[in-house]
Order: structure tokens, then C-alpha cells, then sequence
């Protein structure tokens, strides 16, 4: 069997990817491509087409969900008219289903391919393929890498991702990550086209104007055309400060002082995850230090951890429901706190979730971020905090309140901190919260709170 020529001359990079994807010592390609930079094209045109007809074997597409991979693959048309299923002539195809629950084509050699969503894995199981491809990568979920990788191992084949930067995509950082380790490994190939290398500075401008004609802002244009790996959706609430810290020097090293004291903000979690954030308040910034992010965690085991930290504490600041009894033995988690001989802690008053990210938006520009110890097993609490994003209501067609994933408990507890910091620190970055009558308690919004003069 014979396929048609290329219609169209190849860019370089494009016959960089084939001669990577034959080339029999690289088993994994990341491909990273801004829009309109012929990704998908290539990864089907120049290496999936071939391979079929070379060697009889079972090649799977697979995108986050099903109906993406019908709407966005199998149905496509490309800026020639031709659907991207084309590129397969039609003189070699057997059989061809085109089901949303069924995509698949045989071709007369007996090889076939496939696309399926990642939300079945059995499916991606039960297709024993050689070759898997993920589309859409940054939205990918990672589990169905996990099932598809000892599969293409035990079967000699590859696992191709394609996609742009998405930072607050629920794999986004993993194929940041991927990105840099693949750029070392010999066996890996990645690459890392913006529209640049395509796109004259006219069209460029043309398609920037557009974006921020839709969206406001030009976030997009330089996620998807530049692939800048900082960018967030225009729905995160701290996307744009958090790239602006990435190049300020605000994240990096800056490490507890034993000079002065630590503070802790907590985010209560029920069945989920209690985070505790730890800074510190000198020299005009506040800094975050460490945190403890736990699952199913309880104020007990928390305040462990914390009393084995090598650190001198001048208050611990709760949520307002810190003061709420708890269902199993019917005393608060302030109460248990203070038995466990922490003191000097008290609730904050109740905030609207608004007014609180308000003042996170006040003071997140000047906080400083000790970048290797506010990492947990979640990943980095700077990248994490770039994902925390409004949730997008389908009927309304508006944003409504905060989406909450993972993130939303470091945001929390950083919006608690922010609180803090709003109530009980002056401009000379002195703490405030001290005996200035003769007062022997802080009034939260639910209870009194004994606490001790610093």
C-alpha cells in the first residue's frame, strides 16, 4: 500500500517531528505547538497515517472526553476543506464506524485506529495499542497516562502529547514538567513552537486584537499563540499577579528568620484537606515560609506537626468556623487547639468570600514566597495558586463563585492569612493584636477567645 505525498512542503519543525517519531530510540514526544501551527496535522498526517500502513498495529487518539475527541478529531475540517480523517485515503480504508461511542477505522492491512476519550479507561485498556496519542494534553487527566504506559512498553510503541501551555489546566504543570525532563533524555523528544515560527507580526496582531476584543485581555493569545507557561485563564483570580511574581524575584528563596516570629493561617477542611500556611512579617514584607497540606487530617495530629516545627509562634489565626463544636466529641477545634497548649490562637471574623479575595489582590503583590518550602506532594503552592479560578456557570453563560478543586484550600488559607494581615498589621509591619486596654479577650465573630499578650 502507497499514501499520497505531502501536499504541502513541510516546515522544519514539522520534519524534525517525523524523523523524531521513526526514530526507533525515542518512545515518548511532547509536543508542544501554538494554534494554527499544524499540530494535529502532523502528529496524524506525517506519523500515524504512515505508521499504520507501514506495520499492522492499533493506533488510539485519545482526548479528555469522547465528545471532545468527536467534535475536535474525528469531525474536523481543516483550513483546505478536507476533514482531517482525509489524510487517509479512502482506497485503503476496510470499514469505518462513526459513532461518538465508536470512532474507529480499519484499514485493508488490519491495522486500525482509534479515538477515545480518557474518561474510559477500560477502553483504553481493552485497545491494546501500540501507538497511544494524547490530544489536548493540559486537560488531560493523568490517570489515563498511568493505564496507557505499561501497554506501549510491553508493546514496543510510543505515547505522543500534544497541546499548548495551560498553567490552571487540571495536567498542566505536569506537561510543564515533562517539558524540561524530556529536554534531557535522549529517549524523550519535546519541542516548543510558538506561532512565531509561522505567523507573520501582521497576522500576529490581527489574532491579539481578537483575543482581547473577546476576552478583555490578551491572557489567551499568550497561552496559546506564545506558549507562555505563566499564563492563566481570564477566569483565575490571581493569574495575573502570580506571572508578574514570577519575574519579580518574589518567589525563590526566602527563608525563615529566626529573628522573628511565625504566624499560621488555616483553612479547616471536613472529609477533605486541612492546610496550614506559616509566615512571617519584617522588613515591610510578609513572607510565606511553609506549609502542611493534609487529607482527612484533625486538629490533634495538626498541632503535632506544628509544635515539632523549629519555630517561635506569635499567633495562629482560624477560620470562623474554628469556633463550630465538632460532631465527634462536641468541642471546638479552637478548644482543642488550646488544650494542646496553643494559646495564643483566635477565629477571624466571618468575611464574604469577595471581600476576602479583595484582600489577597492588596496584598499578594508585596508577599514574599520561600519557593522550596511550600512545596507538598500536590505540587508547588505558587503554581497551585495560579489555578484557583472562578467556576463557569453553562446556563447563565457568567462566573459564579470560586470552582472548587484541590487549590481552593491553599486559597483559602491564604485568604485567611490576607485577613489577617489587613486587621492586625500596621504600615511599620507591626503587629497589632495586643493588650491596649483592659480587655482579656479577642471578640471573634462567634465566641470570645481568650488569648496572651505577645
Amino acid at each position: 500500500m502507497k499514501i499520497p505525498a505531502n501536499a504541502l512542503p513541510l516546515r522544519d519543525y514539522q520534519v524534525e517531528i517525523r524523523q523524531q517519531y521513526n526514530d526507533p530510540t525515542v518512545d515518548e514526544l511532547l509536543l508542544v505547538i501554538g494554534r494554527r501551527g499544524a499540530k494535529t496535522t502532523t502528529t496524524f498526517s506525517e506519523c500515524i497515517v504512515p505508521d499504520l500502513v507501514k506495520e499492522v498495529q492499533t493506533i488510539v487518539a485519545v482526548y479528555p472526553t469522547a465528545k471532545m475527541g468527536f467534535r475536535n478529531f474525528w469531525n474536523n475540517i481543516e483550513n483546505d476543506g478536507k476533514k482531517t480523517l482525509d489524510h487517509i485515503p479512502s482506497a485503503l480504508i476496510k470499514r469505518q464506524s462513526n459513532d461518538e461511542d465508536d470512532m474507529r477505522i480499519e484499514l485493508i492491512n488490519g491495522s486500525v485506529f482509534m479515538c477515545v476519550g480518557a474518561t474510559n479507561t477500560e477502553a483504553l485498556r481493552g485497545a491494546n495499542g501500540k501507538v497511544y496519542w494524547f490530544d489536548e494534553f493540559a486537560d488531560m487527566p493523568i490517570e489515563a497516562v498511568n493505564v496507557v504506559a505499561p501497554i506501549t512498553d510491553a508493546n514496543g510503541g510510543k505515547r505522543i502529547y500534544t497541546g499548548t501551555p495551560k498553567i490552571d489546566g487540571i495536567n498542566g504543570e505536569t506537561m510543564r514538567r515533562m517539558h524540561e525532563q524530556f529536554k534531557k533524555d535522549p529517549t524523550k523528544y519535546t519541542c516548543y513552537i510558538d506561532a512565531t515560527r509561522y505567523m507573520a507580526p501582521e497576522q500576529l496582531t490581527k489574532v491579539r486584537d481578537g483575543y482581547i476584543l473577546r476576552n478583555g485581555n490578551d491572557f489567551k493569545y499568550k497561552q496559546e499563540m506564545l506558549l507562555d507557561w505563566g499564563q492563566s485563564s481570564s477566569a483565575s483570580y490571581y493569574g495575573e499577579i502570580m506571572g508578574r511574581k514570577d519575574k519579580d524575584g518574589s518567589i525563590g528563596e526566602h527563608p525563615y528568620n529566626k529573628a522573628y516570629p511565625v504566624f499560621t493561617a488555616w483553612d479547616l477542611g471536613k472529609a477533605d484537606a486541612m492546610v496550614v500556611l506559616f509566615f512571617q512579617f519584617f522588613k515591610g514584607k510578609p513572607r510565606i515560609i511553609d506549609i502542611i497540606e493534609k487529607n482527612g487530617s484533625n486538629i490533634k495530629a495538626m498541632a503535632r506537626e506544628i509544635r515539632a516545627k523549629p519555630y517561635v509562634y506569635g499567633w495562629h489565626f482560624l477560620p470562623h468556623d474554628g469556633t463550630v463544636a465538632s460532631l465527634n466529641d462536641g468541642i471546638s477545634r479552637l478548644n482543642t487547639l488550646s488544650e494542646e497548649g496553643f494559646s495564643n490562637a483566635s477565629t477571624l471574623k466571618r468575611q464574604g468570600l469577595g471581600v476576602g479575595i479583595g484582600y489577597v489582590e492588596n496584598w499578594l503583590r508585596k508577599i514574599l514566597i520561600n519557593e522550596g518550602t511550600t512545596t507538598t506532594k500536590n505540587g508547588s503552592f505558587h503554581r497551585r495558586l495560579r489555578k484557583y479560578k472562578k467556576k463557569f456557570n453553562p446556563e447563565t453563560g457568567n462566573y459564579a463563585g470560586a470552582d472548587h478543586k484541590t487549590q481552593s484550600h491553599i486559597a483559602d488559607a491564604l485568604r485567611y492569612m490576607c485577613t489577617a494581615l489587613h486587621f492586625f498589621w500596621n504600615e511599620k509591619s507591626e503587629f497589632t493584636l495586643t493588650l491596649d486596654d483592659d480587655r482579656t479577650e479577642y471578640e471573634s465573630d462567634l465566641i470570645p477567645v481568650d488569648f496572651v499578650s505577645l
